[in-house]
This record gives structure tokens, C-alpha cells and sequence, in this order.
């Protein structure tokens, strides 16, 4: 006698290719869209960084309110404030010529993009606009996932 169909072997075997096959595709497109994250905060700190300096040429100061040839050591965690000078002003920077952004001021995983005048680099304090990346891990925190422009360079 002859029989049609599977077996419970054949079918749980193809069960389990699709099922590892499902894995694999999501852990590639997870892998897709932190990077597009990731590709998407250099752009916009690209964007930020250009603001920040037509600020500090066209007022002398950062968006944490010292003076453009001293940062100082006051770091500004949100940007999009009237006393960092991006959008708006609070009457603290005298030749304001902006808005300098109107872009959104929060990173692809939902922080804000922070001014840091003494981040440190291999020991080396530098001015920076910056993303504390995927982690999120903040303040004077300084690790491998920021993501971050220099603007002393």
C-alpha cells in the first residue's frame, strides 16, 4: 500500500531550516538598520557641527555660552535649548545671525545630541558634537559607540 504525504520527520526538518532561516534574516536586518542608524547620526552631527561653528564665528561662543578660543569646560547634554544658540537665542550671543539648525536635535535612538568642550580621546581633551550612540551611555561617559564630530581639528 502506498502512502501520500510527509512524515513528522520530513516536516519538523523543514520546520526547523525555515525557522533557521528566519533567524538569520532577522539578525541581518537587525544588523541593517543599526548601521543605518549609525550612518544617519554622522549625518546629522555633520549637519550639527556646521551650525555649531557658524555660531561660534558669528558670535565668538559655543552653544555652552564660553568663548569660541576658550570651551571652557560646561557641556551642554540638549541642544535645542535658546541658550545653546542653534534654533533660537536667550539674548546671550550678540551678533546672532540665525537659526543655524532646524533640524531635529535627537539622535536615531531617541537621546539628544550633546556640545562637549573637553570630551576625551586617548587622553586628549577635545570639542566635540556627539551622539552617545546605540547604548546610550552618557555623561563624561566615554565609550566605544559614541559617535562624534570634531570641531577643534
Amino acid at each position: 500500500m502506498k502512502r501520500n504525504g510527509f512524515s513528522l520527520v520530513e516536516i519538523m526538518v523543514v520546520v526547523g531550516i525555515i525557522g533557521f532561516l528566519a533567524i538569520v534574516a532577522g539578525l541581518a536586518i537587525g544588523r541593517g538598520i543599526q548601521g543605518s542608524h549609525k550612518n544617519q547620526a554622522t549625518a546629522e552631527l555633520d549637519m550639527i557641527s556646521t551650525a555649531v561653528l557658524q555660531l561660534a564665528w558669528d558670535t565668538g561662543k559655543w552653544p555652552n555660552g564660553q568663548l569660541r578660543i576658550n570651551g571652557g569646560s560646561i557641556e551642554k547634554w540638549e541642544l535645542s535649548s535658546g541658550t545653546c544658540g542653534l534654533k533660537d537665542t536667550d539674548g546671550n550671543y550678540s551678533h546672532w545671525k540665525g537659526p543655524y539648525y532646524d533640524g531635529a536635535l535627537i539622535d536615531p535612538w531617541g537621546n539628544p545630541y550633546f556640545f562637549d568642550p573637553d570630551y576625551k580621546i586617548e587622553g586628549i581633551n577635545h570639542v566635540v558634537v556627539g551622539s552617545f550612540g546605540p547604548n546610550g551611555g552618557g555623561r563624561n561617559l566615554y565609550d566605544s559607540d559614541d559617535i562624534y564630530v570634531l570641531l577643534d581639528d
